[in-house]
């Protein structure tokens, strides 16, 4: 993404939705999905996400995609769900669900545009940022995100070319939307944009694979009866091809700003490098990423807040935390969290 434009980089978050009607929503899960039931409105950032209901208790998610959304990156999203659903994987995630006709993505005319539709089955579970935090969860969330990254190591799927402005690959290509940043919260911002300059030539090295790219708290679940137990991950919007510590820096990200950040993130990092050993240049590429995805989720939110302040409360769910991160992370250089990251690994060679 290097040389964008703000113009380009608004492109992939800016298209317009037109609301569909919810009796037109529980016309489309009977017609072409044959599952009879009512609809409800579900947050979401870039698409129409439904909840549908039927008599006898079944429950799915109809998904009706924003018109900037292209077939190719869709289908490689499915193509991954059905990948991971053939695996072992304890951890249970969305299933696709085929139309009746067999194919898992539909387009079909709404209004005055065509979009796409599809539809996945429905997990049960509370959202991850309503439960308090614990050493038990973090171990949990550490553990299952190498599971996932180990679940997707051989789906081979050519990635679609995109310009995805959650891919932390592409930080540098957020300068221009710096102005959208209040003037107090620049800094930061900045800093960790220069790091990340710095790194990015180093990044090619660094193992790569299709990631999740999203292990956030509004997209994990857990049981009501007892938070550590995740009882699924959701949302993969944002899967990309790219070095598979990204995802850890983007789950590491979403702790570093509360309350016992430090010990929740190295929790975490602890047990996912049981399943999954990092290696010595990921943990030392790992503070810069991990400070990266902080300035971002201060800069685009900020920017989008700006462009759909009707869903300003959504698009800032994370903001306030983000920017704790990133101002709690400051006290600290990268070579020092870096070594940190290493002894808590136990990788001090």
């Amino acid at each position: 993404m290097s040389n964008t434009s703000e113009a380009d980089v608004q492109n992939a978050l800016t298209a317009k939705l037109d609301r569909t009607p919810l009796s037109r929503v529980e016309s489309i899960a009977a017609q072409y999905f044959c599952i009879a039931g009512r609809a409800s409105v579900l947050s979401s950032e870039r698409d129409e996400t439904f909840l549908i209901e039927t008599a006898d208790g079944m429950r799915a998610v109809l998904k009706i995609a924003n018109t900037a959304e292209r077939a190719d990156i869709l289908t490689f999203q499915t193509d991954a769900l059905r990948h991971l659903e053939r695996k072992p994987i304890e951890l249970p995630l969305p299933k696709a669900i085929p139309a009746s006709n067999g194919h898992f993505l539909l387009k079909l005319s709404l209004g005055s545009d065509l979009r796409f539709v599809r539809m996945l089955t429905f997990l049960d579970g509370v959202q991850l940022h309503k439960v308090p935090k614990s050493a038990g969860q973090m171990h949990a969330l550490g553990v299952n995100l190498a599971r996932l990254g180990q679940g997707l190591a051989d789906f081979r799927a050519a990635p679609p070319v995109q310009q995805l402005l959650w891919d932390i690959c592409n930080a540098t290509a957020l300068r221009p939307l710096i102005g959208h940043v209040a003037p107090s919260r620049r800094a930061p911002v900045l800093s960790a944009l220069d790091a990340f300059d710095r790194l990015a030539p180093a990044m090619s090295r660094l193992p790569r694979q299709v990631i999740h790219n999203d292990f956030n708290p509004h997209n994990i679940l857990v049981s009501s009866d007892d938070p550590t137990e995740i009882t699924g991950v959701i949302d993969f919007g944002d899967l990309v091809e790219a070095p598979l510590v990204n995802d850890l820096a983007v789950a590491l990200s979403y702790q570093a700003g509360g309350e016992n950040g430090m010990e929740n993130m190295l929790a975490m990092l602890r047990a996912y490098h049981s399943i999954r050993p990092l290696s010595q240049a990921e943990l030392a590429a790992l503070p810069c990423l991990l400070r990266t995805r902080l300035a971002m989720t201060v800069l685009i939110p900020e920017w989008r807040a700006g462009l759909y302040p009707e869903n300003r409360d959504y698009i800032l769910r994370n903001h306030p935390s983000a920017l704790a991160g990133l101002n709690r992370l400051a006290d600290h250089s990268d070579e020092a969290l870096a070594a940190l990251f290493q002894q808590t690994t136990g990788d001090l060679s």
